[in-house]
């Protein structure tokens, strides 16, 4: 199956969308706190992803990438409290560091996944997926870019995927995420604001 890009910003594509969303996989910008344009980021991503969750069918999940830092995954949780619930909490280890800056303790960098789900907490639809915990790849450059390994979006997506279900990402960058969705046999679409020529 193909999958769509739309381009253009993330809030006003989905104030035109309407339509029922199956499953939602995202790998946002990982900016939290600053000033300027850094909180701006922020406050996009936080209000794009809670606005994506209200178009989820009830017992349907929400994937997204954090940065691997307690304040990271808290403030996705927080961003969609109310819409969506916790359930799990996976890895995509990376086997080499590719910052100046080796983190204490650790060998590799890793990026936290967090799976939820809509629906309350005590809902018993709400079952465990015992497929997704940790996935070690390295990551792929395009230039000076990093993209999402399209192995790690294939584990991202695969456990949650509902043939002939609609999938979004609305931060689509690179599209490899829209693209594991369509391989999966869902009518997948990607929200993107600038053009990427590597799509």
């Amino acid at each position: 199956m193909d999958w769509v890009l739309h381009q253009g910003d993330a809030l006003d594509l989905l104030s035109q969308w309407g339509q029922p969303l199956d499953l939602i996989v995202t790998d946002p910008p990982y900016a939290f706190g600053g000033s300027g344009t850094e909180h701006a980021v922020t406050a996009t991503v936080a209000v794009t992803l809670r606005e994506s969750a209200k178009y989820l069918k009830r017992g349907c999940w929400m994937v997204v990438f954090c940065a691997s830092s307690w304040r990271s995954i808290s403030y996705m949780v927080e961003a969609c409290r109310g819409v969506v619930e916790p359930v799990r909490l996976a890895y995509w280890g990376k086997p080499e560091i590719r910052t100046k800056v080796r983190p204490i303790g650790w060998a590799y960098s890793s990026v936290a996944v967090l799976a939820m789900r809509r629906g309350p907490k005590n809902d018993p639809r709400l079952q465990i997926s015992t497929v997704m915990d940790h996935i070690e790849h390295a990551v792929v450059t395009n230039q000076r870019r990093a993209q999402l390994p399209d192995a790690v979006a294939n584990w991202a997506v695969e456990p949650f995927a509902i043939d002939g279900g609609m999938f979004l990402d609305p931060f689509a960058g690179s599209g490899a995420l829209p693209k594991a969705a369509a391989a999966h046999g869902m009518q997948a679409h990607g929200f993107e604001l600038i053009n990427d020529d590597t799509l």
